[in-house]
């Protein structure tokens, strides 16, 4: 290790920029322990702080945030070993705070939080049951999930446009995708049929009212044409998907990953973009889909100044995003 980045807490392996793409896959498989526990301290100091009045979700500076900090740390701690992080979660969610946030949610205080927060409690819901085998998120899940339903469904063709196209947390294909997920995992046959026709009616056929190809705007966290390939890629059977997307990306797509961060929402893009080269990779075996996750991982990685060095900007939700994004190649499966 070298300089200021090499010293820090020596947990963050230092990778120059001229050797990222040579990097080997079985390189980034043996390091993705090491990543998952740096980002997770992060995450537990984050998450474990007063920042806000609300019962259980009280760290990382808001809502929503300290959602993904609680899916963050039981999916570090399935997939580390280390039971701790699922310990410090298990202690958030009693039953009485369980109770009270639910009240807040009827209370209408947490309707800001539609879309992006509600549909990271979803994937938070799933897994705290798939992961862990506890089903005390479910009560507010189910009601969530309708809220967010009824919103999404209720959408005018130029409202789908407008989330469509958003970078942040009007993201419409993060929530579908989510609650896509969740009909899965719930065996909601209505609600999947539901998602199938509304994907179809609008998701694909905007497509000349959408960006025409996959934007590099980088001033905010959702690459948005590349979360809505992911959203289509995942929810679409795989040979219609795979249709929609050659006809879509006649270009091809190359990215590379952000090395600062002009906008603190822009320090989650890195991430947030290896996800949709995940499902990319995933879906078409394209070997240069694998590469570009694991450049972006790798590249962010290293960069702590835009996910650990500063607690208002970054280290209260982007080593979430991170998490995430590694988890994905390390679950046989992935984790909805």
């Amino acid at each position: 290790m070298d300089g200021k980045k090499g010293r820090d807490k020596g947990r963050v392996m230092t990778i120059h920029s001229a050797s990222l793409k040579n990097e080997s896959w079985e390189k980034f498989c043996a390091s993705r322990l090491e990543y998952m526990i740096a980002l997770s301290e992060v995450v537990e100091r984050a998450f474990t702080r007063k920042d806000t009045m609300h019962p259980a979700f009280c760290g990382c500076i808001d809502w929503h945030s300290s959602v993904h900090g609680a899916y963050a740390l039981l999916t570090a701690a399935r997939l580390t070993g280390q039971s701790r992080w699922a310990e410090i979660v298990d202690a958030a969610l009693s039953t009485e705070c369980l109770d009270a946030e639910l009240a807040s949610f009827r209370n209408g205080e947490l309707n800001h939080e539609m879309p992006y927060g509600f549909s990271w409690f979803l994937k938070l819901a799933i897994e705290r049951e798939q992961g862990w085998g506890k089903k005390d998120l479910l009560p507010l899940a189910v009601e969530i999930a309708q809220k967010l339903e009824e919103w999404m469904f209720s959408l005018r063709a130029g409202e789908v446009i407008n989330h469509l196209k958003q970078r942040d947390y009007g993201n419409l294909s993060w929530a579908l995708l989510n609650l896509w997920h969740w009909g899965q995992w719930q065996a909601d046959q209505v609600l999947i049929e539901k998602i199938l026709a509304f994907t179809r009616m609008w998701v694909v056929l905007l497509d000349e009212r959408l960006t025409p190809s996959y934007d590099h705007v980088t001033d905010e966290f959702f690459a948005a044409s590349l979360q809505r390939t992911r959203a289509i890629l995942t929810i679409l059977p795989q040979e219609e998907s795979l249709r929609w997307f050659e006809s879509f990306c006649q270009e091809g797509l190359i990215m590379e990953p952000l090395l600062t961060a002009p906008t603190p929402h822009s320090a989650g893009l890195n991430f947030s973009r290896a996800w949709g080269f995940w499902t990319l990779f995933q879906t078409t075996q394209g070997m240069a889909f694998r590469d570009m996750y694991v450049h972006h991982i790798l590249t962010h990685m290293n960069l702590p100044e835009c996910w650990r060095d500063d607690y208002g900007k970054h280290a209260h939700w982007v080593p979430q995003f991170g998490i995430y994004a590694i988890a994905l190649s390390m679950d046989g499966k992935e984790l909805c």
